[in-house]
């Protein structure tokens, strides 16, 4: 039987000794991959975004992908697209969403439609290429990158709030503190070669840690609690739009993705907590007068100091 802690703690490991300074991080990137879901990195350009997603897939023995995005990409430049031959027979030529890890760079630069052709790929596991549905293989990890910066300038466009909804988890990669740059300045060439390697760490027992996942139990009390927190931030008057129940799914996966990491086969309020803020980040838009002196980090932080987590008390015997 798989160890499903141990195999997450290897992969863990593998990504750390690549993409070096920021285990928090890592370690939630390696519980939205084990949960299914899809990841999005917020930050400058040159902060590791690219080495975090190709060791990722190195770690897990899968295949990679990657989309430079720009305002003139397609959507059969991602999906794909299919051609006749001169023998008039229908061939499908998949594009890079085919593979286990995908980075889309810079997705915020994509066109309207080609940001359509992602939804599909996203929410249903497959790609419609000529009118036929074809599925995708297991895992299917997109990581998508997005420069700020540049929204804030509005040199690009923020994401559509239907597509943001896909992302279980966001994340802020920021450049590495200098107490770090050293070590990855010392080990570039390990590192290089690290992320261009072949081979798996992991041989397929991935499939095997993602099953038992879906076995990690979660009382109703904490699910309870869990809910509670996103009505709170529902409630707030400082937000533009309504938060989905897609982003409890979100919260629920990797609050039982974090559990198992911990070795536990049951879910507790700290990895409600420890889910909120990746699942919640991006879902959280800010009403425009209250922008200069709000973040979405305040409303999860308000939400969470005033919602009273589930207690237990030991019974006698």
């Amino acid at each position: 039987m798989v160890n499903a802690a141990e195999v997450a703690r290897q992969i863990e490991e593998y990504v750390n000794r690549v993409f070096i300074g920021n285990p928090t991080v890592v370690h939630t990137v390696v519980a939205a991959l084990l949960a299914g879901g899809h990841i999005l990195l917020l930050g400058p350009v040159g902060s590791g975004k690219t080495t975090l997603a190709k060791a990722l897939a190195r770690a897990i023995g899968g295949s990679f992908g990657r989309v430079q995005v720009t305002n003139e990409t397609l959507p059969s430049d991602i999906v794909g697209f299919a051609i006749y031959t001169p023998s008039g027979e229908l061939r499908i030529n998949k594009g890079p969403i085919f593979n286990n890890v995908v980075l889309l760079d810079e997705i915020n630069r994509a066109p309207a439609r080609t940001l359509s052709a992602l939804l599909e790929v996203m929410q249903e596991g497959q790609a419609t290429i000529e009118g036929k549905p074809i599925p995708l293989p297991r895992p299917n990890v997109i990581i998508a990158t997005m420069n700020i910066v540049e929204v804030t300038l509005g040199a690009t466009q923020p994401l559509p709030l239907a597509l943001l909804d896909r992302f279980m988890v966001s994340l802020y990669v920021d450049y590495a503190k200098p107490e770090y740059e050293a070590a990855i300045i010392r080990g570039i060439d390990t590192i290089e070669g690290e992320v261009m390697g072949d081979g798996s760490m992991i041989n397929g027992m991935l499939d095997s840690v993602a099953g038992e996942v879906k076995g990690v139990y979660m009382d109703d009390s904490v699910l309870g609690y869990m809910i509670n927190i996103v009505n709170r931030v529902r409630a707030d008057k400082r937000i533009d739009a309504p938060i989905s129940t897609r982003a409890l799914v979100s919260m629920f996966k990797l609050a039982r993705a974090m559990a198992l990491m911990e070795g536990r086969d049951y879910v507790i309020p700290d990895d409600v907590k420890a889910a909120a803020y990746p699942a919640l980040m991006h879902r959280i838009l800010i009403k425009p007068e209250f922008r200069e002196s709000v973040t979405a980090l305040d409303i999860i932080n308000d939400a969470l100091a005033n919602t009273e987590p589930p207690t237990y008390i030991e019974q006698q015997t």
